[in-house]
């Protein structure tokens, strides 16, 4: 039987929660979201996910140190992170702390899909030999 396929979107504008989740239905995938750490830690708690979507610029605590504790606790689940801050140290910070992938706003969604995808597939392709 096929898993159904979660997204966690940590992001606190509506508009963007709203787009990301017609993006991620139209790749058959559910959205799950919070519009800060604390609520994304608790819906961890007790559901299975595929793909984290955070932007690190959450109200309640810094986006990069959330990635660092939740790819401790889940490290085969991929992370992309979105950012307004485009400077490369920022990449680089993102990728120190579990980032798969960084995309900074404006979000170029043609490069955002494929990552997506690609992000998917290798968190059900290791979930599946963990099975």
């Amino acid at each position: 039987m096929a898993h159904s396929l979660r997204a966690l979107v940590i992001e606190e504008d509506p508009n963007i929660l709203s787009a990301f989740n017609e993006f991620l239905r139209n790749e058959n995938c559910e959205m799950l979201s919070a519009f800060n750490t604390q609520k994304a830690l608790q819906i961890l708690l007790g559901t299975e996910i595929h793909l984290v979507i955070a932007d690190v610029n959450v109200p309640d605590e810094a986006g990069l140190s959330f990635c660092q504790t939740f790819k401790h606790s889940r490290p085969h689940v991929p992370i992309i992170v979105i950012s307004h801050d485009s400077h490369g140290g920022a990449e680089d910070e993102a990728r120190r702390a579990g980032a798969s992938q960084y995309f900074s706003k404006p979000l170029e969604l043609d490069a955002l899909r494929k990552a997506v995808r690609k992000c998917l597939h290798r968190s059900t392709s290791v979930g599946s030999a963990r099975d």
